[in-house]
């Protein structure tokens, strides 16, 4: 029985006091202190951790996955991570379902095929290589991180400030790495689905 059940049986079995029941009521008003600033912002936080989990729930096969992609693709941690959340089945909006899975794929043979230690060891950072237009994310070109534009291609060149990809139809594409300043630039992982 939680306090608040109790101290109503508590008061409703003191019936034939009716000088019990105000002192009672007195007692549990003056325990409340009145909520401060502070008090309303921890718990408002303390929901939005709550909420955060509970739509981002870590599952055994996520971690399984990070821990394939940081050992044997050589990625840093927090990249394994995001992408092991990424759901192949699930493109986020605006993105067609077979240019989702070509994108991971991608991913996944930059990885395989250890670009991500060179990439790192280059100064190429995420935005550089996931990024892409928060509300457009294949109508910007400018601002698509390197693997957006491999689009089933191979990789086959980087330096700190290009990358060569051997596209599809055998050709060249030259990729320059420029800075990424634009606000509108997020990663995949956080692409609204």
């Amino acid at each position: 029985m939680n306090r608040w059940r109790a101290r109503l049986v508590e008061l409703q079995g003191d019936s034939h006091a009716p000088s019990a029941h105000v002192q009672n009521v007195q007692i549990v008003q003056k325990s409340q202190s009145p909520l401060t600033s502070e008090h309303i912002e921890q718990i408002e936080q303390r929901r939005e951790l709550v909420t955060a989990a509970q739509d981002d729930t870590w599952t055994d096969a996520q971690e399984e996955r990070a821990a394939i992609i940081e050992y044997d693709g050589g990625a840093p941690r927090a990249w394994a991570e995001a992408l092991a959340r990424l759901d192949p089945a699930n493109p986020p909006a605006d993105v067609p379902l077979p240019r989702w899975q070509q994108f991971i794929d991608d991913c996944g043979r930059f990885l395989d095929l250890g670009w991500a230690n060179q990439a790192e060891a280059f100064g190429w950072g995420p935005r550089d290589l996931f990024g892409c237009d928060r509300e457009r994310p294949l109508a910007r070109y400018d601002h698509m991180g390197l693997l957006w534009m491999i689009q089933g291609g191979k990789l086959v060149a980087l330096t700190a400030q290009t990358a060569t990809i051997d596209t599809l139809t055998g050709s060249l594409l030259a990729y320059r790495r420029v800075p990424i300043g634009s606000d509108r630039i997020v990663l995949a992982w956080e692409l609204a689905s």
